[in-house]
């Protein structure tokens, strides 16, 4: 599956939160329900648990030019529901069936040279259009930005005391009390006395003007909460147990020096120098942090950059270590004298330095850009996948002499392209580094990028080998599946075969799971189906036959396999069997009889001059059953759905059947109750023998009653209240 890291992260945040919601519809009694006919079935009930869902990605990035982007669009909990091609003016188009409960999707974009590009998009209304272009935020920026991932405190909850400000106000913070301050344009002092605690802001356009520091040891906080916007003096935090945090905006008129923590999930600026002195303590800026002045790493402190970090200088000293994840843009000099590591984007305006005892370590495809490097006693060094060290400016000459004139007058090691406009001398790389300009970077939203993409097409269908399911084969390149999850996901088709009377309404007389694979080419136009259905039950007394219709025509259809393509008629309709007690000796619904196995069909056919993936659509298609003791035209199918060109028209509206074919009104009772029903999941537990399914799934008549707007995971939902096992088939 193609489902991206950066998407995993954000999407287990996305499922803790969902799953701690509840259904707070106010339920029927169920207890009074016994049977399907004490339901009243409101007016156009369409009895579905899923609905179709319309989509169209466009491509505007010309990067490219015309060759084809892969898209994927995901549900919240990361199941790949459908997946194409775009390219400038030809939008990936397709319609899912997707759960009534899912309110939103991930959509991603990759191109031909794996840089990918997301979005998340609401499904309300069920349409769904977007556009993708260079300038959209990036897999990098998504992964990186911290903020994403750290939910900010606010003034509402875990304050000890609450104020509102007036101008010129001093407030207090003691006893490991949190303070919480709020107000808009106001001005105040902050006094941490004996016992400390943490001052927590929250509103516009504060100043701090002094903050004073009397709590000895004790640890102290300040927090900017999300939304606050903040201007501070210079602060020194002199302690290991003080903490920084900045969810919001703020901004420090002087400098900012941390013995302590600093943590940054907003935008901090510093308009002089920011020091982080601590000792074995990680600072963070997980979005956008700018220092106007120098910013020195000292100590053995570590500071972590995940977001864009914007300095006029940086000095690394002592033991310090700068990990840089995103990007960092040094407008003038660059000092080290221990340990940068780049994982993805440095550039450095005038000069770089590396002292001795010091490394600029380059890991898997970064970039390290700069104007200079002078005097450069330690290393570039290089590893895992090439990166890229480029010069735009000039090398030291006493750097070039010291590669001539000695044997340790390497600089450039490892897995290293090291781009500069003249030649080097031969001594300056080592270890595997080269001069050279042509690596290529792909563009993120950390990284500019470098080079020109490579790109294999070995089919030549337009889609480059990476984006391909089928690399080598020009007639197919994308697999869909009908239930979002691939194939071992799935759903279940449950059947009542007295049609057109009612039956009993246990919905066990013919139980047929499945899952299809849907497989398009690089156009998205349909090739071949694939798929395996499974016999589970036949609770019915009839010699029932089993189809599915598909949204095609017979003449497009060859090379079925595991099934048989009916002859007479206009669709394709594959007939997996006539008689279901040839198929199952016992009839899997009586508990005190002896089980069958279920019996599975793979069937598969190809598609000429195939539908686009968006007409042909994913989702159940046309399933149905016949009574074969009645004859072959005794179709019945889901709610709503057309019969088939065989279908004994005589029988509509007959016994308790509603049909009306001139309204579009098909397999419903007069009271709107149906014949079958189609459930999301593979594993659906049918009611035992003679059992109702109100009298086994407990939250199915809310659901019915409400016209499907709550317990919309009757079906699934295990929790007390839910089901009542003694009327369903468990062995």
């Amino acid at each position: 599956m193609r489902f991206r890291a950066f998407l995993i992260a954000i999407l287990s945040l996305t499922l803790f939160v969902h799953s701690c919601k509840k259904d707070s519809s106010t339920p029927t009694d169920s207890i009074k329900i016994q049977s399907l006919a004490d339901i009243k079935v409101p007016k156009d009930f369409n009895w579905e648990l899923s609905r179709n869902v319309t989509f169209k990605l466009n491509l505007i990035d010309s990067k490219f030019g015309n060759m084809q982007h892969l898209m994927e669009i995901y549900t919240p909990e990361g199941k790949l529901i459908a997946k194409g091609s775009a390219s400038p003016g030809k939008p990936f188009e397709t319609k899912a069936y997707l759960l009534n409960s899912i309110k939103e999707v991930y959509i991603a974009c990759t191109a031909p040279d794996n840089s990918v590009i997301t979005k998340q998009a609401s499904l309300t209304p069920n349409t769904v259009e977007v556009g993708f272009s260079q300038s959209a935020a990036t897999v990098a920026s998504v992964k990186n930005a911290g903020k994403i991932l750290t939910v900010s405190p606010d003034c509402n909850t875990g304050c000890t005391e609450s104020i509102a400000l007036s101008s010129n106000q001093n407030v207090t913070v003691s006893a490991g009390k949190t303070i919480c301050v709020s107000g808009s344009n106001k001005t105040f002092n902050v006094t941490f006395s004996t016992g400390g605690g943490t001052l927590r802001v929250c509103g516009t356009g504060l100043t701090l003007q002094n903050v004073n520091k009397n709590a000895g040891t004790s640890a102290i906080g300040i927090v900017i909460t999300h939304g606050s916007n903040v201007t501070l003096p210079g602060l020194d935090f002199d302690r290991a147990s003080h903490v920084f945090s900045n969810y919001g905006t703020a901004l420090f008129n002087g400098n900012l020096a941390s013995s302590g923590t600093v943590n940054n999930y907003g935008t901090l600026t510093v308009n002089s120098d920011y020091n982080l002195n601590s000792s074995n303590i990680t600072h963070v800026n997980s979005s956008t942090l700018i220092v106007k002045g120098t910013m020195n790493v000292n100590s053995t402190c570590t500071f972590e950059n995940t977001g864009t970090a914007t300095v006029n200088k940086l000095q690394i000293n002592n033991s310090g270590i700068f990990n840089n994840q995103c990007k960092l843009i040094i407008i003038n000099n660059l000092i080290n004298n221990k340990t940068l590591n780049n994982y993805a984007y440095v550039e450095v305006g005038t000069n770089t330095q590396i002292n001795a005892n010091a490394n600029i370590n380059l890991i898997n495809g970064a970039y390290f850009k700069t104007t200079n490097l002078d005097k450069i006693k330690g290393y570039f060094v290089g590893t895992g996948s090439t990166s890229l060290v480029k010069i735009t400016g000039n090398i030291d000459q006493n750097l070039i002499l010291d590669a001539q004139q000695t044997s340790t007058g390497q600089k450039f090691k490892g897995t290293l392209q090291v781009c500069y406009p003249s030649t080097l001398p031969t001594g300056l790389c080592n270890d595997g580094a080269v001069q050279q300009c042509d690596l290529y970077i792909a563009s993120t939203g950390c990284n500019p990028g470098n080079g020109s993409a490579p790109v294999t097409d070995t089919d030549n269908d337009g889609l480059a080998d990476n984006l391909d399911d089928y690399p080598t084969d020009p007639t197919k390149a994308f697999d869909n599946y009908v239930v979002p999850g691939g194939h071992d996901a799935g759903a279940t088709i449950i059947f009542e075969d007295l049609w057109p009377k009612k039956g009993d309404y246990d919905l066990n007389d013919v139980v047929m799971s499945y899952q299809l694979k849907v497989i398009t080419n690089a156009s998205n136009k349909v090739v071949a189906v694939t798929g395996v259905y499974t016999l589970t039950a036949r609770g019915g007394i009839f010699h029932n036959g089993f189809g599915i219709e598909f949204p095609i025509s017979r003449s497009s259809v060859s090379n079925v396999q595991g099934a048989i393509l009916e002859e007479g008629q206009s669709k394709a309709v594959l007939i997996l069997f006539n008689n279901m007690a040839s198929q199952m000796y016992y009839m899997n619904t009586v508990l005190t009889e002896p089980t069958s196995s279920t019996v599975s069909y793979n069937i598969s056919f190809n598609v000429s001059n195939g539908p686009s993936l968006n007409d042909f659509g994913l989702n159940e298609y046309n399933p149905f059953i016949w009574n074969d003791d009645i004859g072959r035209g005794a179709e019945i199918h889901l709610p709503g759905k057309t019969p088939t060109s065989l279908v004994n028209t005589s029988l509509f509206g007959t016994g308790d059947d509603a049909s009306n074919p001139a309204l579009g009104k098909y397999y419903v009772s007069s009271e709107g109750y149906p014949w079958a029903i189609s459930i999301p999941t593979k594993g659906f537990i049918y009611p035992v023998e003679g059992k109702e399914i109100v009298t086994a799934y407990l939250k199915f008549p809310d659901w019915v009653i409400s016209g499907g707007a709550q317990f919309t995971d009757w079906y699934s939902n295990t929790a007390s209240g839910y089901r009542n096992n003694a009327n369903l088939f468990i062995k």
